[in-house]
């Protein structure tokens, strides 16, 4: 009985970290895991403005599917958008999408700010970029010095990625 115990406790912890993985990109992390028909993403940057996350299937901000997060007191807020032009991004809602994003819990501190959210996997939105395990896309990684979502990023960086599940 004891034997099948560990086996199913390391069988649970495999399963746990499957689909895991985090990438640092010019201080910014981004560290993601598969939960079934959702994903759950963190990202840290050494900011104490918004964070953002961005995917592409071209090395290009336009046509993005991109969210951005600041930390306010105690409050975390999410948006959830797509880049029409050159810097001209706009809210899913705006273009007649859905908010699909879920803000779970953020922090700032120590000029630090942490965010960990959910996206769907994939999602119905035709905003948003259909994610799916094995699929290589462009994940854009950013950041401000400033809370307010229309103020530039002060680091942006484009990595080709692909989700494992």
């Amino acid at each position: 009985m004891k034997r099948l115990l560990v086996i199913a406790l390391s069988l649970g912890i495999s399963l746990w970290a499957f689909g895991q993985e985090t990438i640092e990109v010019k201080g910014m992390k981004f560290s993601y895991q598969v939960l079934g028909d959702e994903i759950e993403i963190e990202l840290e940057a050494p900011t104490m403005g918004w964070v953002g996350v961005g995917f592409n299937e071209r090395d290009d901000i336009v046509r993005s599917d991109l969210y951005l997060f600041h930390v306010v007191g105690d409050e975390v807020e999410g948006l959830d958008m797509y880049v029409v032009g050159a810097g001209n991004p706009k809210e899913d809602t705006e273009l007649g999408g859905t908010m699909d994003v879920e803000a779970l819990e953020g922090k700032e501190g120590g000029m630090h700010t942490w965010i960990k959210f959910r996206l769907p996997f994939p999602s119905t939105d035709t905003h948003d970029f259909s994610h799916r395990a094995g699929k290589q896309f462009w994940l854009i990684l950013a950041y401000s010095t400033h809370d307010e979502f229309d103020h530039h990023s002060r680091m942006r960086e484009h990595v080709s990625f692909t989700f494992e599940k």
